[in-house]
């Protein structure tokens, strides 16, 4: 234990009973007295209570003249200090800390489709700044089935499908705000999405005229709704077989071949397509007798009936207009599929 003068009185008594008037030691009657006529001078005095580091602040244990280690201010023996660390927590806690882990692995799991869609907006306007539209819809079609509302957001997954043709998709977007908010972006979806649609109702005029033997108009407006919507590769590929149509009615068979050759490529996944092209290699086979082209078309349907068993629409109608290309190269003889039916679909 250490001692201690009071700079006062001159009294010594055990430095934790002292305390520390302006950086001098006082005992608590003379530290009283002396605050009292400080205040009642205007005066006010950094008073302290004066630490002995010789006695350990929770045992009490008394170490002579030599210090013990300051722990978080307070003097500590060695098994008080190393108790202090080694404290263990209450039941209580442990219990709450193991709660709170299970709400946060509950709310990853929860909102692990808003971690990976926030992921896909940062990938789709990196694509969408470097004019990328294909990839960025890819991205913004992760960031779709957690329906964001922000107006960029919504405006940029329009926009990124509207540029890849996808109207549906881009539709699925702008039908999560009621309302929108003027301003360059907001203005360049709408062109868009107006020009969409205005194609797209040509379109549809275009497919009743043909219903209606009517090809050459019909062509005329498909090919219109093509050049006014370019994005979409399901209005080209239409514009290109109204137009291959028509050439089949004229007997034109090289451009028959062209044109389906030109759909196929741009959407070389469709069966329909793939025996589009073993159709008119048929017709010149039909009319040449060159064996080659007779080995192209068969191979070609057989791709189209390896494509089309995914589904069973895709496999019924291959069924079909397989059935009337085979018929063509056995016999040397084209028809189209209305002769074909009154002859062997009585």
């Amino acid at each position: 234990m250490r001692y201690l003068k009071c700079s006062s009185c001159g009294r010594q008594l055990p430095a934790a009973q002292m305390f520390s008037y302006d950086d001098a030691p006082v005992c608590e009657p003379c530290g009283d007295r002396m605050v009292v006529e400080a205040r009642a001078k205007g005066y006010k005095p950094d008073v302290r209570h004066m630490l002995d580091a010789t006695i350990c602040s929770r045992c009490k244990t008394d170490n002579g003249e030599t210090d013990f280690r300051l722990i978080g201010g307070s003097p500590f023996c060695p098994r008080c200090g190393a108790a202090l660390y080694a404290y263990p927590f209450p039941t209580w806690l442990k219990a709450s800390f193991a709660a709170l882990l299970l709400l946060l692995a509950f709310a990853l799991w929860h909102d692990a489709p808003y971690f990976a869609a926030g992921r896909h907006l940062v990938a789709g306007r990196r694509d969408m700044a470097r004019k990328d539209y294909r990839a960025a819809a890819v991205h913004y079609a992760m960031v779709l089935p957690v329906k964001p509302t922000d107006q960029e957001v919504v405006l940029l997954g329009a926009k990124a499908s509207l540029m890849t043709g996808d109207v549906a998709s881009a539709q699925q977007f702008l039908q999560l705000r009621e309302k929108y908010e003027a301003g360059a972006l907001f203005t360049e979806v709408n062109r868009l999405w107006n020009r969409a649609l205005h194609a797209f109702a040509k379109a549809d005029s275009a497919g009743k005229l043909a219903k209606a033997n009517r090809t050459v108009e019909a062509n005329r407006l498909m090919a219109e709704a093509a050049r006014e919507y370019p994005e979409s590769s399901p209005l080209v590929v239409g514009a290109l077989l109204v137009k291959g149509g028509d050439a089949f009615e004229r007997k034109d068979y090289d451009l028959f071949l062209s044109t389906s050759r030109e759909a196929l490529a741009l959407m070389p996944d469709q069966p329909r397509l793939i025996a589009g092209v073993a159709s008119a290699l048929a017709c010149k086979y039909a009319l040449t007798g060159d064996a080659t082209l007779r080995v192209q078309a068969e191979s070609l349907l057989a791709v189209a009936g390896t494509i089309a068993q995914r589904s069973a629409e895709e496999k019924a109608s291959y069924d079909e207009y397989a059935e009337r290309i085979r018929h063509r190269l056995t016999s040397r003889t084209i028809i189209d599929q209305a002769e074909y039916n009154r002859r062997f679909r009585p």
